[in-house]
């Protein structure tokens, strides 16, 4: 069987990624905001992680989704943050099932690290035909594939 060209694009690019410098790190983490894109088997990783996750994630999980998600950034100005995000320990509930725009942040030209610890970034070309690939898929956000999944 062969493999579509988003699932063979996203392995070359993770390939050159070095998520080793990330771990730990939240400094990427005002791009987790509301508004996320993911495509539909995205979503279904995110609904599979969560339905594996132990009765102890999984109530930690309903207490992250309960957040407060804006956050103030001073000046008048906030962001609302990804439902997802947990912003009392500052880490993603579903980090091992994140989304590919999320999986990129600090290793694409376009979304760099902001503390520059990201030293090798996957190369342009092959992260603009892996851009390519994803926009043609269907993608929303996560309260619409909710959504959607409720009405189904």
């Amino acid at each position: 069987m062969t493999r579509s060209p988003l699932i063979a694009l996203t392995a070359s690019c993770e390939g050159d990624m070095d998520l080793s410098v990330c771990s730990g790190c939240t400094a990427c983490s005002l791009r987790c905001a509301k508004g996320v894109p993911a495509t539909r088997e995205e979503w279904q990783s995110i609904c599979d992680a969560i339905a594996a996750m132990p009765l102890k994630e999984h109530a930690h999980l309903q207490s992250v989704l309960a957040q407060n998600k804006r956050v103030d950034l001073g000046d008048e100005v906030s962001v609302e943050m990804c439902r997802y995000w947990d912003t009392a320990n500052e880490g993603c509930a579903v980090y091992s099932a994140r989304p590919l725009i999320c999986r990129l942040l600090g290793h694409v030209e376009w979304l760099p690290c902001p503390i520059e610890k990201v030293t090798r970034i996957v190369p342009t070309e092959k992260a603009l035909a892996l851009m390519k690939a994803y926009a043609k898929e269907e993608r929303h956000t996560f309260e619409e594939w909710e959504s959607l999944t409720n009405e189904a």
